[in-house]
């Protein structure tokens, strides 16, 4: 995930790009440049309208399910003989007239829309024989079949079609046309959904792998270490340790309470506070408001380790790390300061661009494209270091957003 240039739906937040995209669509394909007349005027309306029922639906892909939704409000809505839509080269939804032929599941039966297929382009019937149905009893009598297309790949196809009663006129088949563009921009929202969701568990997947190898190689040498010397602490520690790495490698969801992830990081810190003994102390201040607030899981963790090894561990003497939870009113504000030998401001400016691994390794990277993603790039992690002086790692988020649960 490229950090500096996050995602678009992101930035402008889903409702606005959508509706943006809807509105360029609408003045493109039924303005022309042109006044926009009494019947562009209620082509527009309609689009709208019907966009903005079918959104909910659409927003999670295309399925016999989602399609079936949104053929029923398309029905309702324009009350034609019948709405079908197609994905790949199958019927996902027919609703209406000719049902129980045109059945989900199974390849279309007009030529016309085999022909909207091949093409990739609209197309009109204004007679049974132009929509070219092999059943010689179906009622639809006249139609418009739009393809549609996810980042330039065709789809699938909206068709609506209407009866002998139902004439079939211009301001129509701008509607249908407009509309099927407006749910291709749709079904693209979903797939930015769907690829984003994916490298979200990607990069977690990737940090509950990157954390272990090093961590793991120095507990159980501390752990061996206290065999013979203080074989009941060792016993306690290798029990511990275990219950830790399941609970790492059985984490389910992105999100968890800031309560199980400071949990987690007490019992990560057990471990480090056994291999360095006095070396290493550990304060916390946390305000109890913000322990129910909902964060993404492994949020806090690398923050800690990286503190640990980077920061105490090479310093002189004991050192001290800081895990800090403030309530700040709508957000919560997290904090993991360390007094350790810190970094120039070069370097902090640097530690979030690259995946370093002789460095800070990928766990901060990781951490902050995944803040920036899920709360916008204002979310990101915050750097302060100073050489001999320590680091401050820092950044907040919102107590309560759409989306961010358990």
């Amino acid at each position: 995930m490229d950090t500096n240039y996050p995602l678009l739906p992101l930035l402008l937040g889903q409702a606005v790009f959508t509706a943006v995209a809807a509105l360029l669509v609408l003045y493109l394909v039924l303005t022309r440049g042109r006044t926009v007349t009494e019947g562009r005027e209620q082509a527009i309306y309609a689009s709208l309208a019907l966009a903005n029922r079918t959104l909910p639906y659409l927003r999670r892909g295309l399925t016999q399910a989602t399609a079936h939704k949104t053929a029923l409000v398309i029905h309702e809505f324009l009350q034609p003989t019948a709405v079908a839509i197609v994905g790949g080269r199958r019927i996902l939804a027919h609703v209406g007239a000719g049902s129980e032929h045109h059945q989900p599941g199974h390849e279309p039966l007009t030529q016309l829309t085999h022909e909207v297929l091949r093409t990739g382009r609209p197309a009109v019937a204004q007679t049974r024989e132009a929509i070219g149905c092999s059943r010689p009893d179906c009622p639809l009598a006249a139609g418009v079949i739009a393809p549609l297309i996810v980042q330039r790949r065709l789809v699938g196809s909206l068709a609506i079609y209407f009866g002998d009663a139902q004439p079939l006129t211009a301001g129509k088949v701008k509607m249908v046309r407009a509309m099927a563009q407006l749910m291709s921009l749709q079904l693209e929202l979903a797939e930015v959904d769907r690829k984003t969701a994916q490298l979200a568990k990607a990069e977690l997947a990737a940090l509950q792998a990157q954390i272990s190898p090093h961590f793991v190689y120095n507990t159980l040498n501390t752990i061996a270490a206290f065999i013979r010397t203080e074989p009941e602490t060792a016993r306690q520690l290798l029990t511990d340790f275990a219950d830790f790495l399941r609970r790492t490698f059985r984490r389910q969801g992105e999100f968890s309470p800031f309560a199980q992830e400071l949990e987690y990081v007490h019992q990560y810190l057990s471990f480090e506070k056994a291999r360095f003994g006095d070396r290493l102390s550990v304060v916390y201040r946390v305000d109890p408001e913000v322990l129910s607030t909902v964060v993404p899981v492994l949020v806090l963790q690398p923050l800690v380790e990286n503190a640990v090894r980077h920061g105490t561990s090479r310093k002189v003497g004991p050192g001290r790390v800081c895990i800090i939870a403030e309530d700040r009113g709508n957000e919560a504000w997290f904090c993991v300061e360390d007094d350790g030998v810190g970094m120039s401001e070069e370097v902090a400016q640097r530690v979030l661009q690259t995946r370093r691994r002789d460095a800070f390794g990928v766990g901060l990277v990781n951490v902050n494209e995944r803040l920036r993603s899920v709360y916008g790039p204002e979310h990101g992690l915050a750097i302060v270091s100073r050489p001999g002086e320590g680091t401050r790692v820092s950044f907040s988020v919102p107590k309560y957003k759409a989306g961010v649960e358990v």
